[in-house]
């Protein structure tokens, strides 16, 4: 035991608040500590020292927190079994309600009860050309492949020469292989291009210009898109357009599909016409020998169609011949003089059709005074907002049933924070759109703008979930169970499907209950993303 001016020195403190003293020091250590304040102080000092240090020890070998490792209860089946149920449900009401009457309409059209995108995409325009750009996508894949491949292998590449040898080995590969024949031919105007009298494009023609002029034939599909297109020539297969003015006063054996600002239809098409335009008109000597589908502002018809016409405009006029049964929903409709339905000729409108006494109708016009805004008057209406209510009622339960701690966060941003709710439900609103386009500009965030392109949507439908959810909850008190918030859901909707319906009242608690709900939804994604990067 050391000494110091009659003081026991730190070792021999260190030594006895461990017990490896003997018992005589260790009983004259302790007597000289009760009656030497200075030694005394130094024994209490490095007890304290020692304590601390067990206890930093002990906490450094602690487990995490329970909240942490609590395992989740496990998921009851039935309400997965219920959500089954009740899609089925739903889809079969959405089926039977929405797309099977739009389905009949386009097989009254002449579509034959085929898929109408398919036919649209790959039986019209596109069913040639789009093996041309199934390969411009094969070879963008391979590309894309390659710049992968190079990335994740960089880092590797200068300790392993196996890896950079298999690297130059698929690059060798990719070059060698055969490229895909092209199956169109495509053509850049300078700006305008022309097919002369007397030229043969023996494929598809696909050209992008100001002008375009076709005066030659094209053995294919001509794809244009162009400020102004001219056919006078032959085109053998479909044409697919998208230009401020068309005008075709050659023949096309296959399909017209055109988007533009006007359409003018003085030749003959053998298959069917589609347009969306402006202004649509078929003159007296154009003939079409398939079915008309057209939606523009205004609709001429003076030339004869074979089969269905089906027109949504907002004035239309049937002055030539229709062979076939005709569907015209226009704002204002005019028969004249030269018209000859040898079918059935339904109007539906705002406002009686003009009929001229002249006209020739193989049956008695068919009219409908069209209503504007919703027909209260009409089962229909009612049990639309039924199956509409029903539809958010089971979003919402899925919601509650599969993502409880996300429902209770976002009602607790709910029923908190009313003006920072719209604030920010607004500028989710306005903002989403234009990053999802931003995003979508990039090949690599492509799928991301998809993907928030889809929760954009999905918000902007359960804004109204937790909206109501708090409606019910300020009538019927907090809820204890499941069951009962389920009960408040279920009511507070349809006492906003209820307000929605009054006039002009009804759309300002639409757009303040869609802003709430946005705002609400953000701020609760936002603040679980933030526990669970602080989590991490």
């Amino acid at each position: 035991m050391n000494v110091f001016d009659t003081h026991f020195d730190e070792m021999a403190c260190l030594l006895y608040l461990d017990e490896q003293l003997e018992p005589a020091q260790a009983g004259e250590l302790r007597r000289h500590a009760a009656t030497c304040t200075k030694c005394g102080a130094l024994l209490h000092a490095l007890e304290g020292e020692g304590r601390t240090l067990r206890n930093a020890l002990t906490e450094a070998d602690e487990p995490m927190p329970a909240h942490l490792l609590r395992r989740p209860a496990p998921a009851s089946s039935w309400p997965w079994i219920a959500l089954l149920g009740f899609a089925a449900a739903g889809a079969y009401t959405v089926w039977n309600t929405v797309f099977e009457p739009i389905q009949a309409q386009f097989a009254q059209a002449g579509f034959n009860q085929d898929n109408v995108l398919t036919m649209l995409m790959f039986s019209g325009a596109f069913w040639k050309g789009w093996d041309t750009m199934r390969g411009i996508a094969e070879s963008l894949a391979l590309v894309t492949l390659g710049i992968l491949c190079l990335t994740l292998f960089r880092r590797r590449g200068r300790r392993s020469g196996g890896v950079a040898a298999m690297a130059g080995a698929i690059v060798l590969m990719a070059l060698m292989m055969p490229s895909g024949a092209a199956a169109a031919e495509v053509r850049h105007g300078d700006p305008n291009y022309v097919v002369p009298a007397g030229e043969v494009v023996h494929n598809d023609l696909i050209v992008v210009g100001e002008y375009v002029t076709i005066d030659g034939d094209v053995d294919g599909d001509l794809i244009a898109v162009t400020q102004e297109l001219i056919v006078n020539g032959h085109v053998k297969g479909d044409v697919l357009v998208a230009a401020r003015q068309v005008r075709i006063t050659g023949t096309v054996e296959g399909n017209l599909r055109s988007w533009t600002e006007s359409v003018q239809l003085d030749g003959a098409v053998a298959k069917n016409v589609t347009a969306w335009s402006a202004h649509v008109v078929l003159g007296p000597k154009s003939v079409v020998l398939g079915s008309f589908i057209g939606s523009a502002g205004a609709i001429e018809l003076d030339g004869a169609i074979a089969k269905e016409i089906t027109t949504f405009s907002g004035f239309a006029r049937l002055n030539g011949i229709a062979s076939s049964n005709s569907s015209i929903h226009a704002g204002q409709v005019t028969i004249g003089p030269h018209e000859q339905a040898r079918g059935t000729m339904r109007v539906e409108s705002r406002h009686p059709p003009i009929l001229d006494p002249a006209a020739k109708l193989s049956s008695p016009l068919q009219f409908t005074l069209e209503k504007r805004g919703p027909d209260y008057t009409s089962a229909v209406y009612y049990w639309h907002q039924v199956l509409k209510w029903g539809a958010s009622f089971i979003f919402g339960l899925a919601i509650l049933l599969l993502m409880p701690e996300f429902f209770a966060e976002t009602m607790r941003a709910t029923s908190r924070f009313y003006i920072t709710a719209g604030g920010v439900g607004f500028l989710v609103l306005i903002a989403t759109p234009v990053v999802a386009v931003i995003m979508g500009i990039t090949i690599v965030g492509l799928g991301v703008a998809i993907a928030l392109a889809l929760l954009y949507a999905v918000s902007i439908y359960a804004a109204q979930i937790f909206v109501g959810t708090w409606v019910g909850v300020k009538l019927l008190g907090a809820a204890s169970s499941t069951g009962a918030l389920a009960g408040r859901l279920a009511l507070g909707l349809a006492l906003l499907r209820i307000a929605k319906q009054v006039p002009y009242a009804g759309e300002l608690v639409a757009s303040v209950a869609m802003l709430w709900g946005m705002g609400a939804i953000g701020l609760s994604i936002y603040r679980r993303t933030r526990s669970t990067l602080a989590v991490a």
